[in-house]
């Protein structure tokens, strides 16, 4: 089964690619007020790459014939339990970001492709030829980013012991621990086999190491803070493992594009990460933010679920500031009997509502500063920099 879209998707892929490239001028506008799912070009590709992710989860055996698995009940409940998450409309935010850092990154000089690649003549393909591969393998690394993504997401509500993601019934409440974390690992298996279609060890790295940052981000979590640690050594923590549970994806997603993009540009690999790793971290404190002053309908999943775990937040770990009751809750992970529903009720009547703002809007800024800088001042740049913009106010 291929990895890629039909022939002329992608030659409609790298049409828009070139036609936004080129559209950079010495003298920008400003972000308009467009929402960025009204980008064309983020429509196009994103539905493209629902529809490709949906297809690599339909499990085959080596000859790539479903009907010749032993058995066909495991075709069928893996196909169910795989399409179970992607069918319930997630943000596809990371794979949107993607697109729209390697856009940003490529080459303003690449012209237009006419209505199909295999109708330019073969003596014209060599630079369209290249700058096709390098729009598919961007292609291919949101459609990575979004299963990890994912199969993150199943492996979480497992050891969280979640029963609701998205407003629906999490994997493992349906289908119970066990076949949930056989899932998560079978999206992982898929990810992992696209990845090495691309060919690229320093972008195979650069991936693989998002797993790494999980892992990691994982145990950071579940380890018990020191009592005498201060609130800058508690907050220094947070945002570290911030970066790992979930700036990390965004952050190598980005880089990955920059690298297939101009491959010996240094500076553009980490501005591209730059932009990530702030973006990632400004999107992890709204969500904070946004379980103290939102409600279970707006979010899709329980409000103060990260109290109830034994989780402390940005907008906890500035309140600890002002009432110290809140940290005697803190050591003892909010496990005592009240303790969840305190707590919320104190995080809401400090500070720490307002000082997490100030942080989203922090690195929501670096974010902007790094997509300032990047080579190509185009409609994807601008988008980029919009979604930075809009974490502050995010409603869900």
């Amino acid at each position: 089964m291929s990895v890629l879209p039909k022939v002329s998707i992608l030659a409609r892929q790298f049409r828009k690619c070139s036609m936004v490239a080129t559209s950079s001028s010495p003298s920008p506008a400003p972000p308009s007020d467009a929402s960025l799912a009204s980008s064309t070009f983020v429509q196009e590709h994103v539905r493209q790459m629902q529809n490709d992710i949906m297809e690599q989860l339909i499990p085959q055996d080596a000859s790539g014939a479903v009907e010749n698995l032993a058995d066909l009940n495991v075709t069928s409940n893996l196909g169910r339990m795989t399409h179970y998450y992607f069918q319930q409309g997630g943000k596809m935010l990371r794979p949107t970001v993607s697109l729209l850092m390697g856009n940003a990154c490529n080459s303003a000089s690449n012209r237009s492709i006419p209505e199909e690649f295999l109708a330019i003549p073969i003596s014209d393909r060599s630079e369209i030829s290249t700058h096709l591969s390098v729009c598919q393998n961007q292609f291919k690394i949101g459609m990575i980013a979004e299963m990890i993504h994912t199969a993150s997401l199943v492996h979480d509500d497992v050891i969280d012991e979640a029963n609701t993601r998205r407003g629906s019934a999490s994997v493992n409440a349906v289908w119970g621990n066990k076949m949930s974390v056989l899932v998560g690992d079978f999206i992982l298996a898929r990810a992992t086999q696209i990845l090495c279609s691309i060919g690229k060890p320093n972008v195979i790295s650069v991936m693989a190491s998002i797993i790494e940052d999980l892992v990691l981000g994982e145990f950071m979590q579940m380890s018990v803070t020191p009592p005498d640690a201060t609130p800058a050594q508690r907050m220094k923590a947070y945002i570290e493992k911030t970066h790992r549970k979930t700036a990390s994806l965004f952050a190598s997603s980005c880089r990955s594009a920059a690298i297939l993009s101009d491959p010996s540009n240094a500076n553009l690999h980490q501005t591209a990460y730059e932009y990530g790793r702030n973006l990632g971290i400004a999107f992890q404190l709204a969500d904070d933010l946004l379980d103290f002053i939102s409600t279970s309908d707006e979010m899709g999943k329980p409000v103060a679920a990260d109290l109830k775990l034994g989780l402390a937040t940005a907008p906890v770990l500035y309140a600890c500031d002002q009432y110290p009751e809140l940290v005697q809750m803190l050591l003892r992970k909010f496990k005592q009997s009240g303790d969840a529903e305190r707590a919320r009720e104190i995080v809401v009547n400090s500070d720490g509502i307002i000082r997490t703002r100030q942080l989203i809007d922090t690195y929501s800024q670096e974010a902007v500063k790094m997509a300032s800088s990047l080579p190509n001042r185009n409609e994807s740049t601008e988008q980029l920099i919009k979604l930075a913009l809009s974490q502050s106010d995010r409603k869900f």
